[in-house]
């Protein structure tokens, strides 16, 4: 038996979401920060190598007394310097540097040591060194300074962490917008099964998210499938229960066979033999008749309740419907007259069948078209083919039976007719059945429909001697 466990608590797919939301937040940020350190160190490298220089160079001024007063480029690019008395303006050097080097030889002077800066520029940093000298009887300061421009990679590096920093904001935002889709798709799936649990027409959302939306749709290919098959149920439910009543009305109506037929042959019996007397009365004659009569009814009530409860029928011949429909409709024809209802016949069809009890159920079928029909109205009987189905459809005007009634139709002992005994539709059903057909009602507007089908006979399927169709004059009757 196969078994499905958890262990712990499942974390959901927002909580996934999440995580990577922190780890790429956490992945940008650090990025960041080792690009900003990295810029960071190689200025402070730059500017150590630049104070470097400096200092080299002041030291080789300071050597030389002979420079004093005398400008000076250096040995690296940008680099100035030279010595000064304090007085005046050192030159040939620029004006932004001007105030800085003023401060750096008043400082040394001050202090008569050696004297190191690093300040701020518009667009770097000015790195200097002032150290004093003494040439003759002259005092003076010699100092180097170099600008320290920005790294040439520093835009680069400007433009990597922005990109960096809207790539985390995307991230960020993405996996907002897709926890917040998730919550609200799966919020509404859930909220679709509790409604599913209880009614399965409940609709079901069909979510943004590609993934969840494939839940959906599996879950209303669940949801379909599952209606279907309670709709099976219901209808095997219908049918166990109507094949339950069936196999207790074929004990019943067993029982009651024996126990009926056989006095009821023996009375018949009497009652023949007793009509063979030249010598009897003529009213005596005519109740014999009569009894003789009634006998006979009760014995088929007793046979159509043995096919109701699922007697087999009588040997199978190819036959034509038709022309066992317009026998019983000629049969019919008197009666139907009386009543102000005629018939219209068409079509044709074979089929194998027992004509006996076949004729019994078209009877059923034609006299209840005839009961329901209004005075001057017009019975229709077609018969056709329909795939591999021989079809006998019969139309009638009447008002046909209560919607909420309609499943009880083919019930036995089911009538709407005071006199009606229950059993002509469910016998009609039960001769179809057990040729291998069904008989159906419908409702067509104002008319009733009860189509009777069985398997069709292929081997003599066209009828040679039988038109498919009649005139209008050859069908009414």
């Amino acid at each position: 038996m196969l078994r499905v466990s958890t262990v712990g608590k499942t974390l959901g797919i927002h909580h996934r979401l999440l995580t990577v939301l922190v780890l790429g937040v956490i992945v940008s940020a650090l990025s960041a920060v080792a690009l900003v350190r990295l810029f960071t160190v190689s200025t402070r490298q730059r500017v150590e190598r630049a104070r470097d220089e400096v200092l080299a160079e002041a030291a080789v001024l300071s050597q030389f007394p002979e420079q004093v007063l005398l400008p000076s480029a250096g040995n690296v690019v940008g680099m100035r310097g030279g010595a000064w008395d304090g007085t005046g303006s050192p030159r040939s050097i620029p004006t932004s540097w001007l105030d800085i080097v003023r401060r750096s030889v008043h400082a040394s002077q001050t202090a008569h040591s050696v004297v190191a800066l690093d300040e701020p520029l518009a667009d770097g940093r000015f790195v200097i060194v002032a150290r004093p000298t003494v040439s003759g009887a002259e005092a003076a300061t010699v100092w180097a300074g170099v600008e320290v421009k920005p790294s040439a990679n520093l835009r680069l590096w400007a433009w990597i962490v922005t990109a960096l920093a809207l790539a985390t904001a995307v991230l960020v935002a993405t996996s907002a917008f897709a926890i917040a889709t998730m919550n609200r798709g799966a919020a509404d799936l859930r909220a679709s099964l509790r409604a599913l649990a209880v009614d399965l027409r409940a609709p079901i959302p069909k979510p943004s998210v590609r993934e969840l939306r494939d839940v959906a749709d599996g879950v209303a290919a669940l949801v379909e499938d599952l209606s279907r098959a309670r709709q099976k149920e219901k209808l095997f439910a219908v049918e166990l229960a109507r094949q339950e009543r069936l196999a207790v009305l074929g004990r019943v109506v067993a029982g009651v066979a024996h126990e009926v037929r056989n006095p009821l042959a023996s009375i018949k019996l009497r009652l023949d033999l007793a009509s063979t007397d030249k010598q009897l009365p003529k009213g005596v004659e005519q109740a014999i008749l009569h009894a003789s009569s009634e006998i006979e009814r009760l014995d088929r009530l007793v046979a159509d309740l043995l096919i109701v409860a699922g007697r087999a029928p009588g040997p199978l011949l190819a036959s034509s419907l038709s022309t066992l429909v317009r026998t019983r409709v000629e049969l019919l024809e008197p009666w139907a007259r009386e009543r102000g209802v005629s018939f219209q016949v068409s079509g044709s069809a074979k089929a194998a069948v027992d004509s006996d009890s076949l004729s019994r159920a078209l009877d059923n079928l034609l006299r209840n078209a005839v009961e329901a029909s209004p005075i001057g109205a017009l019975v229709q009987a077609s018969v056709f083919a329909r795939g591999e189905r021989a079809v006998l459809e019969v139309r009638d005007s009447g008002p046909g039976v209560p919607s909420e009634r309609a499943g009880e139709l083919f019930e036995p002992f089911f009538t709407t007719k005071p006199e009606g005994t229950g059993l002509g539709l469910a016998l009609s059903r039960a001769i179809a059945r057990a040729h291998g057909g069904e008989v159906s009602y419908a409702r067509d507007d104002t008319t009733t429909v009860f189509e009777l089908d069985l398997p069709l006979d292929r081997a003599s399927a066209l009828l040679g001697d039988e038109p498919s169709t009649r005139s209008a004059s050859e069908l009414s009757l």
